[in-house]
């Protein structure tokens, strides 16, 4: 397979014909990524980030004729006034017991099917911290606590043009699936983002005011191949799906070397994210990374 790559441009409209909807647009390669220069093979650029030189027209490569553009973007317009709204339904929900889901369109959850020849995915896990300890000294609590995170959590999921794989009972992982490579990367970084900053500004303060346990998360993302199967076991008749993949597995040991509260990514989804989430990115120092993982890069997002 041919490796994927990632281009950032500014981009300008020159001129647009609404009779015909045709746009004249104006590309920049970004210079908060890009280093501009000339030799003798034309104009290239460095890449700030990946320390690579690529020439103009390597950089051009995915425009053309028949190239398709798509449009994926959460349903959720800001994330800070969505914390916001979700933080005086929580209040309210832990007052009166009546919970109001939020007024934005989540994705529905859809399952997988079975795809022996596999593709590339976006997949997040998400763990509680010391759960087993909080659990064993209030388990009601603790378990109203879990509800309203794994619920909360889980609709930002769907916000984000994701789906639940499976619940960990601690936690879950989640994918998103979609053909625009560079629209399911930043979204699976804002997704983590986005989950970390509702539960420090809207749930935690809703179960600290009833006196329930506050909870920490730890955040891990990774990106790349995965085959789904269905497993059988014909003599009892069971039956599953089933996903098979480093990308998975990555983002799962990424997820356990996280400190509380934070999130961290892999770097085959490094680098397919935008300029806005490399600059919040700073590479993990190998004593903080997984072990399982050997020399393979590890970053936290700020």
């Amino acid at each position: 397979l041919k490796e994927k790559r990632r281009a950032d441009f500014i981009q300008r409209v020159e001129s647009y014909d609404p009779d015909t909807g045709k746009a004249i647009v104006c590309l920049e390669p970004d210079p908060r990524r890009y280093d501009k220069g000339e030799d003798q093979g034309g104009t290239y650029y460095v890449d700030k980030f990946l320390k690579v030189k690529v020439y103009l027209d390597e950089l051009l490569s995915g425009f053309g004729p028949g190239v398709p553009m798509y449009a994926m973007g959460p349903s959720v317009k800001s994330a800070t006034e969505y914390v916001e709204a979700r933080s005086s339904s929580l209040d309210e929900e832990l007052e009166v017991g009546e919970y109001r889901p939020p007024s934005e369109s989540a994705k529905p959850q859809s399952d997988l099917s079975a795809d022996e020849e596999g593709k590339d995915f976006g997949f997040i896990s998400l763990d509680i911290c010391g759960s087993t300890a909080l659990r064993s000294s209030d388990s009601q609590a603790f378990d109203r606590s879990y509800e309203m995170l794994i619920r909360e959590m889980g609709s930002l999921v769907g916000h984000f043009n994701g789906a639940i794989l499976k619940t960990t009972g601690d936690g879950f992982i989640a994918y998103i699936d979609h053909p625009s490579f560079t629209n399911l990367c930043d979204s699976l970084v804002d997704l983590g983002v986005s989950c970390i900053q509702l539960l420090r500004e809207s749930i935690n303060p809703a179960l600290e005011k009833r006196s329930l346990p506050k909870l920490d998360v730890r955040v891990g993302a990774d990106y790349g191949f995965a085959v789904v199967r269905r497993v059988t076991v014909p003599i009892t008749g069971y039956s599953s799906i089933d996903v098979y993949g480093d990308a998975l597995n990555r983002a799962v040991k990424i997820e356990q070397s996280c400190p509380p509260n934070e999130m961290r990514i892999g770097f085959d989804l490094y680098k397919l994210v935008h300029v806005g989430w490399l600059e919040r990115a700073f590479e993990v120092p190998e004593s903080g990374r997984p072990t399982s993982l050997g020399s393979y890069k590890v970053f936290r997002i700020s």
